[in-house]
């Protein structure tokens, strides 16, 4: 399946992909209908079950699908020499943006997989696909000096990741709802304050100087 999938129009691809995120997004898996995937993807419902032999086997791809991409694309496209973790979550924060960008229906069947399952579940998955992949985004190669003596460092992070991840969703839920353009130039002015706050509250006055 994966590799007639690969042989696919990468825009035909997406299109079916979307479609799917959205409909299960909407809907409970049973309630979720191959018609409206079809039709809102423009294909037949013959070439749907040439991809995906029934509709478990198109929902488990989805699920697999919404881990892997964002995962491959953070792991692709972050600058792992930026030790400096503001800098490194803003980084990662704009490339989901851009990932959501491409698949608007992946931010819903997302929102309804953790309503599903719990966090730890979650977490556990992903940790199967790629191995120690929290470490790798948050902690490898991360300066923990810029911090504040005494400062729960691991904690402090949390909060950073959790205050520009919610940001992005509220980002990303406003453009749904007025139809706009997604410009990363605002994305990047609108997440800056919010690290300048959190840097003047979690780093070495002297840490900040330097910046």
């Amino acid at each position: 399946m994966e590799k007639i999938l690969k042989k696919l129009d990468p825009e035909k691809r997406d299109k079916i992909i979307n479609s799917a995120l959205d409909e299960f997004g909407r809907n409970s898996y049973e309630k979720a209908s191959t018609n409206n995937i079809v039709k809102n993807a423009g294909i037949s419902k013959g070439l749907l079950f040439h991809y995906f032999k029934n509709k478990k086997e198109l929902y488990d791809h989805l699920e697999n699908f919404v881990f892997k991409k964002m995962v491959d694309v953070i792991l692709d496209e972050t600058d792992f020499d930026e030790t400096d973790i503001f800098n490194r979550i803003r980084q990662i924060a704009i490339i989901k943006m851009r990932v959501l960008a491409r698949y608007p229906g992946l931010e819903t069947f997302a929102k309804a997989l953790y309503d599903r399952n719990s966090i730890s579940d979650i977490r556990e998955k992903v940790e199967e696909m790629v191995p120690d992949i929290y470490h790798q985004i948050y902690v490898k190669n991360i300066d923990m000096s810029q911090f504040k003596e005494g400062l729960d460092s691991q904690k402090a992070i949390k909060i950073i990741q959790w205050t520009i991840e919610k940001y992005g969703e509220e980002h990303i839920s406003l453009i749904k709802k007025t139809g706009s353009e997604l410009e990363y130039a605002k994305i990047v002015s609108g997440i800056d304050p919010y690290l300048d706050i959190l840097r003047k509250a979690f780093c070495k006055k002297g840490e900040m100087e330097n910046d």
